[in-house]
């Protein structure tokens, strides 16, 4: 009972008021440099959350008891690759960590650490999210191709001056090919023969037709291979508008298949926001419940309750209380210790029976 006359006792105290004291400085620092940490565990656990290479980010800093006497740990969420984390999402080579002192800064510290994800972004270990399907599509009828960049119209009936320029070229070359082949199966014709009316006219006759460009154009219109090459060009023609309106019909179809997946990519974008929040909920929770959160809030509660005591004592030996209510007080404050110090070291052995590290 050597300590109830006050030979240690101060000095003790005193030092704990100073470690408190650095304690406070160094979480008012965290705080001041635009961070914005949240309070987890009242001047235990902080939570900083960033974004780097386009995911976010969270640093868990949690102050030990004796903090700044001993090192902070700082770990990250969600888990990562990176130099500076192990296996364990904790922050084990960092320079200035590593070297962290009682005049070390934890706001310089975090920031380094901040700067350094940024600067080397890390990967994610994992990252698993539902698939979302698509409608299924009409069956192909004729011959649909690709669909232009400027808003889904079928290229086979787009030209420039609105023409049906790709099926019309081909058209033509149909046509012609079937002309060709044509010309090709039979012997080119005699010119009496393919026009039998010109044995007919005299040699005057014949002169002056050779100025008259609409009756010979109207008796070639009347060659039967021209008439057949006609035919085909009309027939390749009318095909073309006939698929040309098909493809437009699919227009609505594609319209709203088109919605569909813009609804189906909002509700991709909802669900995995409201998937990240719930994620760092649990996150959150687990943590609180994590046996050495509540083996840290424990001997935080005990270092207080001795601190408790201590002020009994001086205020009594400064005679601010009469022996009665120091009796009454101070046996029930050190009561409260000594039980926490029993819990403090039964928790204590049960986490390492467990293997549970802080």
């Amino acid at each position: 009972m050597s300590w109830l006359f006050g030979n240690k006792n101060k000095n003790t105290s005193s030092s704990q008021t100073n470690l408190q004291a650095h304690r406070t400085k160094q979480i008012d620092s965290l705080k001041k440099a635009n961070l914005n940490p949240i309070e987890v565990i009242p001047n235990t656990e902080y939570r900083i959350t960033f974004a780097s290479g386009g995911i976010n980010i969270t640093l868990v800093v949690s102050l030990p008891p004796l903090f700044p006497q001993d090192q902070p740990s700082i770990s990250v969420h969600p888990p990562i690759y990176h130099q500076w984390v192990d296996s364990q999402s904790k922050i084990t080579n960092c320079p200035s960590l590593s070297s962290f002192s009682m005049h070390s800064s934890l706001a310089v510290i975090v920031q380094s650490i901040i700067d350094e994800f940024k600067s080397h972004p890390p990967q994610l270990q994992s990252h698993n999210f539902g698939v979302v399907g698509r409608p299924p599509f009409p069956p192909a009828t004729t011959s649909m191709s690709s669909f232009t960049a400027s808003g889904g119209m079928p290229e086979y009936y787009q030209s420039p001056g609105g023409h049906f320029g790709t099926n019309q070229t081909e058209s033509m070359q149909v046509a012609e090919n079937s002309s060709e082949e044509s010309l090709s199966l039979d012997k080119v014709p005699d010119v009496f023969a393919a026009f039998p009316d010109l044995k007919t006219k005299s040699l005057t006759e014949l002169f002056e037709l050779q100025d008259e460009e609409d009756k010979i154009l109207e008796m070639i219109q009347k060659l039967p291979h021209v008439t057949k090459f006609a035919e085909e060009r009309e027939k390749i023609s009318n095909e073309c508008i006939e698929l040309a309106r098909a493809n437009l019909s699919y227009k609505p179809v594609l319209e709203q298949h088109r919605q569909w997946i813009l609804e189906k990519k909002n509700l991709y974008q909802k669900t995995e926001e409201e998937f990240q929040r719930n994620q760092q909920r649990l996150m959150s929770k687990s943590e609180d419940f994590h046996p050495s959160v509540i083996q840290n809030n424990l001997k935080v509660a005990l270092m207080e309750a001795e601190e408790e005591s201590e002020n009994i004592v001086e205020q009594f030996l400064e005679k601010k209380m009469d022996v009665e209510e120091f009796k009454q007080r101070f046996i029930q404050t050190r009561s409260l210790c000594h039980a926490r110090r029993a819990k403090d070291e039964k928790l204590t052995h049960i986490l390492v029976q467990q293997g549970y590290s802080n």
